[in-house]
């Protein structure tokens, strides 16, 4: 009884290493954004999202959302057969979101970072 709970949280804490080592990974899905998950599970996914300064995330989906502004945001958003509109959020800020598909360019001279919640 004694060695199945230790295996059992042998197994336990190594998931959670290895969780926590792919959590850290960060990636660039279009040059100048770099995106980096900082949380998931079965319900939602917590990710970090930096935009350089002109970078564009092209065409994208997500489900409902929220968006949380690390340092201040102005982006132009483009949703199909809608006019692109120019998004400024400030530092500290959130939005709640609903499911979008859009491409996103920072229209500011600084580098932008969010987080972003989306629910599977």
């Amino acid at each position: 009884m004694k060695k199945s709970i230790q295996m059992i949280l042998l197994v336990f804490m190594l998931s959670v290493f290895f969780n926590a080592v792919n959590a850290q990974e960060m990636k660039e899905p279009w040059p100048g954004v770099t995106a980096k998950v900082l949380a998931e599970s079965d319900k939602m996914t917590v990710t970090q999202v930096t935009f350089a300064p002109g970078a564009v995330a092209d065409w994208h989906s997500h489900k409902a959302h929220s968006v949380y502004a690390v340092t201040d945001v102005k982006m132009k958003a483009e949703v199909k057969g809608k006019e692109p509109a120019t998004v400024e959020v400030k530092a500290g800020e959130a939005v709640s979101l609903p499911a979008v598909k859009h491409k996103t360019t920072n229209i500011g001279e600084a580098a932008f970072t969010v987080i972003v919640t989306e629910m599977k």
